[in-house]
């Protein structure tokens, strides 16, 4: 289905086959690719002026068996989001190396006006997992609420040190906001680790100019995340009850998070693992949604990961019981590193207060890989976890899971009528 473009952007859509009866989750696939424009980078819908990001690298061995100048075997594409309410447009974009933004299809849609919301048993299982707790835009850009921790009575005992290491990649642009993040408090005992790995942009300029503020710093190739990770992490040091973190650097830390999660942690010696909530904020730093986490189920951490990885802090104890991140993973390492935490008997308890948040952007590993090595190592943590593999109907329509997005659904709703969840400190 090529459209007018000279040369033409060549796509298919698989789904969805009416347009005219789109359900409450709407689905995109399919498959596009420019020829002779490079590797495709991204690929966005613009819904009632809206962008969500696509899911890409989808296995299609079918599309170069048809169009030899296909740059490979995985064009594929995926978009999950709620369909607004009636009629509405829906606009196909894609970027490559050499080229930004084009739109390759457009239409009008319909979809059901009157739905039941997910918090008073609205939706199927479907719809519920593929849109509570998902990695889209909730609402119009606005700017970001601050969090109100509640207050811990100081200590004599000195607070636990601190390390926090950030991976990154030609990620300047963000990079500097994740710095001032960890450095703004200026409290003593946190030590901030970047290891950037040879970035072309900006990045070295940025980390130059808060070197200062960072207790080290290197720009050289690694391997990857992991392998950043596992590098800044061998350069740091501490005791069994002091504290590690990660957080990329298109993201940060929320003020007064650090300080309460330490605070939390000295008073509370018997917790390893701790996350909260995120917040979602759209490449210019606006407040496009928020994830209201349930307390934490151990049960529900085996079948998905929900928790906000840069939400996650951890007692070195732990760290070192499991031996840190496996560097061979590219996507799913945060979760491989949970699973291995919660196997070998972590305390891991969420706050339910809002530590971090979550930058959703064009250039993003997580939609950039998720079809393609994402998934694969997705199913191989299941494979390992339950010692064989799990169709696609029993992750859609095990009970704890329906249960756990459901109360989700209810704490969100409540925080719109100025519900806070108590934390005991």
């Amino acid at each position: 289905m090529p459209n007018s473009s000279k040369p033409p952007i060549n796509f298919h859509l698989d789904h969805p086959g009416d347009w005219n009866a789109i359900p409450r989750q709407l689905t995109i696939r399919g498959w596009v690719f420019w020829a002779g424009h490079g590797e495709t980078l991204g690929v966005r819908a613009l819904i009632d002026g809206r962008f969500v990001l696509a899911a890409l690298g989808f296995h299609r061995p079918d599309v170069p068996a048809v169009f030899p100048q296909a740059p490979g075997e995985f064009t594929g594409y995926q978009i999950a989001t709620p369909a607004p309410r009636g009629k509405f447009t829906v606009e196909l974009q894609m970027r490559t190396a050499s080229a930004d933004w084009q739109t390759f299809f457009a239409t009008s849609a319909r979809s059901s006006r009157w739905r039941r919301p997910f918090a008073l048993g609205g939706g199927s299982s479907a719809d519920l997992l593929a849109t509570q707790l998902s990695l889209i835009p909730q609402y119009a850009a606005r700017p970001i609420r601050p969090e109100q921790f509640p207050t811990i009575p100081a200590e004599s005992t000195a607070l636990p040190k601190l390390c926090i290491v950030t991976p990154s990649f030609n990620q300047g642009q963000w990079l500097e906001q994740c710095i001032r993040s960890v450095t703004a408090g200026s409290e003593p005992g946190i030590r901030h680790f970047v290891q950037d790995g040879g970035s072309t942009d900006n990045s070295v300029d940025v980390l130059e100019s808060h070197s200062g503020k960072l207790h080290s710093w290197v720009s050289k190739p690694d391997g990857g995340q992991a392998d950043a990770i596992a590098l800044a992490f061998a350069e740091t040091s501490g005791s069994d009850d002091d504290l590690m973190a990660w957080i990329n650097a298109d993201d940060h830390y929320l003020p007064g998070t650090l300080s309460f999660v330490r605070r939390y942690f000295l008073r509370h010696p018997e917790v390893d693992v701790l996350y909260g909530n995120r917040v979602l904020i759209d490449d210019a730093g606006l407040e496009i949604g928020r994830w209201h986490l349930p307390p934490h189920d151990d049960e529900v951490l085996r079948l998905y990961d929900f928790v906000p990885q840069e939400t996650l802090f951890w007692r070195r104890r732990i760290w070192q019981k499991v031996g840190g991140v496996d560097p061979s993973l590219q996507f799913a390492l945060d979760w491989d590193l949970l699973l291995r935490f919660q196997a070998a008997g972590a305390n891991i308890v969420h706050l339910p207060r809002f530590l971090a948040v979550f930058r959703i952007h064009a250039g993003q590993k997580s939609a950039a890989i998720i079809g393609s090595v994402g998934q694969k190592e997705i199913d191989q943590l299941r494979q390992r976890t339950f010692g064989r593999d799990l169709t696609p109907e029993e992750l859609v329509q095990a009970p704890v899971l329906e249960a756990y997005l459901r109360q989700s659904a209810r704490r969100e709703l409540a925080a719109k009528f100025g519900w806070r969840p108590h934390i005991s400190v």
